[in-house]
């Protein structure tokens, strides 16, 4: 069996290929070609969003980076700034459990596996804006609803 590749290329530390490459030889010297490598990085990106443990700033830069997002639009979606971003990309500052979980969020709706939490959101905040108050009444014995 030879030696696992340690894949640094997707900005991880810690990720290392058992298969699916090869060393090839270039004009530059020996170089490694990994096998769909798109595909590795979103197998990355789940394995990721489905873990326990919170996000790290590397972790936050490849999905950003998968999700094709520039600091500022990541904050913005956030309701952050992009210095916020760049902050929890380096590890200066600590990412918040709501944006930490916001990020994973906004991952799955963008590859295809969640409803869109960013439209829901948009449409609540909008309601809000309209409704100022939501006043329940109750119907027969039991039974509540919204008054009109």
């Amino acid at each position: 069996m030879r030696k696992p590749y340690h894949y640094t290329e997707c900005g991880l530390d810690y990720v290392y290929l058992l298969d699916g490459f090869r060393v090839i030889r270039t004009e530059y010297g020996p170089a490694v070609r990994v096998i769909n490598a798109s595909e590795l990085d979103r197998a990355i990106a789940m394995a990721i969003i489905r873990r326990q443990k919170k996000l790290t700033g590397q972790e936050v830069r490849l999905l950003r980076g998968l999700l094709d997002m520039t600091q500022e639009e990541l904050g913005r979606a956030l309701g952050k700034d992009a210095q916020s971003v760049a902050r929890w990309e380096k590890g200066k500052t600590e990412l918040p459990a709501t944006e930490d979980i916001a990020i994973r969020q906004i991952y799955l709706e963008k590859s295809g596996h969640r409803p869109r939490f960013i439209d829901t959101s948009r449409e609540v905040g909008e309601l809000k804006k309209r409704v100022g108050e939501v006043k329940f009444k109750i119907k027969g014995r039991h039974t509540w609803s919204v008054a009109a």
